[in-house]
């Protein structure tokens, strides 16, 4: 093999890390909330059955709400602080979803026993707050232990 065909290999094996680095880093946060709320909703249908289009709605809105409500918790935080946590503390971060996908959907379990339309939203505003609160308290600790 000549040595320009191992240099091309060799970059190109280095190009698809980094864009598997990248990509795993960019999609820590929102796969763990794609799992929280799937999750949330699957609960919501096997105690519930599945629910009328209104009630998707309502699902929908109590979600938007929750990230909602989150974005002007961090608003002065936006607007103020650089972001927290260079990629590789994110990946760590993500490793522990468990804790807030864990957190989120055991209290949407428990919420499930509530009957009436007012669970959907409920349960999907909730699910949203406590798993983008517990990830960004997961991207705090591990922030933090990487700087002492």
């Amino acid at each position: 093999m000549k040595a320009g065909k191992l240099d091309d290999s060799w970059t190109a094996k280095r190009t698809v890390r980094a864009a598997l680095g990248t990509t795993v880093a960019g999609s820590a946060a929102p796969y763990g909330y794609t799992v929280t709320l799937w999750s949330s909703g699957a609960i919501l249908i096997r105690s519930h059955g599945l629910p009328p289009v209104a009630e998707v709605f309502a699902f929908a809105a109590g979600a938007l709400c929750g990230f909602g409500l989150m974005g002007l918790l961090a608003r002065g935080a936006l607007t103020s602080m650089e972001s927290l946590g260079d990629a590789a503390e994110r990946v760590s971060a993500g490793a522990l979803n468990w804790f807030a996908v864990g957190t989120a959907v055991g209290v949407v379990a428990l919420i499930s026993e509530i009957h009436g339309w007012e669970v959907w939203p409920l349960s999907s505003f909730i699910a949203t707050a406590l798993y983008v609160l517990l990830a960004s308290l997961q991207l705090a600790v591990v922030a933090a232990r990487r700087n002492s």
